[in-house]
């Protein structure tokens, strides 16, 4: 009972953060958006993925293993602790569309040194992390094999987009900074 109403305040916590940093958050510059389906997507899944914990918890009831738990809580304020480096390295830049403005400059400091797109990056921990702290293992597979090839594909798009606005700036940035990895390559 302790776990069921740590995990709901939890999740209720988390759920407000999240909307608010996605869709509520005021001072951000607006600009050209390209595949506005993709912020659908993922939150549709997402929000599947969460849902999917708490029914899980609720039917299938397994007995909770505090390892996987714990490991899915380090897992998950990993990824709460570099979003949210990231997005205020962009400070009013941060979108969540895949969005660029005129005059944008490329950041490449803070995260943006070692992941070309480390918001992804801890997305993943966050999305496979979250699932495990109610030993969630359905909605864990859910995150695995659906959101994650859906972030994928968002990140070839991004990808691309970059390169359209940024052009050689960017190209030059990609061979020295890996897109998901957090290891140098060598130039």
């Amino acid at each position: 009972m302790k776990f069921t109403v740590l995990f709901l305040s939890f999740m209720i916590v988390m759920a407000i953060h999240r909307m608010w940093e996605t869709f509520f958050k005021k001072g951000r510059l607006k600009g050209k958006i390209e595949k506005k389906w993709t912020l659908s997507a993922l939150t549709v899944v997402h929000f599947t993925v969460g849902i999917g914990c708490i029914i899980e918890h609720f039917i299938i009831r397994r007995e909770i293993n505090l390892f996987v738990t714990f490991l899915g809580l380090g897992m998950f304020f990993f990824a709460l602790v570099g979003r949210t480096w990231a997005i205020k390295t962009l400070g009013n830049y941060h979108s969540p569309h895949i969005e660029t403005r005129e005059g944008q400059p490329l950041i490449t400091t803070g995260p943006y040194k070692y992941l070309r797109h480390p918001i992804y990056f801890f997305t993943m921990f966050e999305l496979t992390g979250f699932p495990l702290i109610p030993n969630a293992f359905y909605s864990f597979t859910i995150a695995l094999f659906i959101y994650i090839p859906l972030l994928m594909l968002r990140l070839y798009y991004e990808e691309k987009s970059m390169i359209d606005t940024f052009a050689e700036e960017y190209l030059s940035y990609s061979k020295k900074v890996r897109a998901l990895l957090p290891f140098r390559q060598k130039v």
